[in-house]
């Protein structure tokens, strides 16, 4: 018979809303401290950015080669996580002046990143979320995401861990 499963669903309130640079392809966002951590996409437009809130002014920009889709990022300690789209490769920042630390690999593509405190939730595009070891970028475990019918949900992109869900 068919399989039938309860899933949550969530809804949310728009309870204000803030400028932002309209040139801005956005890929990944996290929001830290008061100010929004951004990266942009497109090649040769990619960037890494800090954001004031109220006035979406940017405080901080450093860009990408201009080969560089940009996408996902997370903020794990004192470190900024960012992905490429198709050069599957990121780069790792610090927190206070986006100094580039250091650059990793992965197979595949890069859309969408996260993490637990621990370790960092990436997706390709595919159906499958990668528990990511955060120092040397190694694939800890897979986990395959299923829709209520037991399909699999492709097109992963944007990863918010959130109260110990993703």
């Amino acid at each position: 018979g068919a399989r039938t499963s309860s899933l949550p669903v969530y809804t949310y309130d728009i309870v204000k809303a803030y400028p932002h640079d309209s040139n801005a392809f956005t890929q990944g966002l996290v929001f830290r401290d008061g100010f929004l951590y951004e990266s942009t996409g497109e090649e040769g437009e990619s960037t890494l950015r800090k954001v004031e809130t109220d006035t979406g002014k940017v405080l901080k920009k450093y860009d990408l080669p201009r080969e560089v889709f940009a996408e996902g990022i997370a903020i794990l300690g004192d470190e900024i996580y960012q992905l490429s789209w198709r050069n599957s490769m990121g780069w790792v920042y610090s927190l206070d002046e986006f100094k580039l630390l250091r650059e990793f690999r992965y197979s595949g593509e890069g859309w969408g990143l996260t993490h637990d405190g621990t370790n960092l939730f990436m997706s390709d595009g595919t159906h499958v979320i990668r528990v990511v070891n955060p120092k040397d970028f190694s694939t800890i475990r897979s986990l395959a995401v299923k829709d209520e019918n037991g399909r699999l949900l492709m097109k992963l992109n944007e990863l918010e861990m959130i109260k110990g869900e993703i």
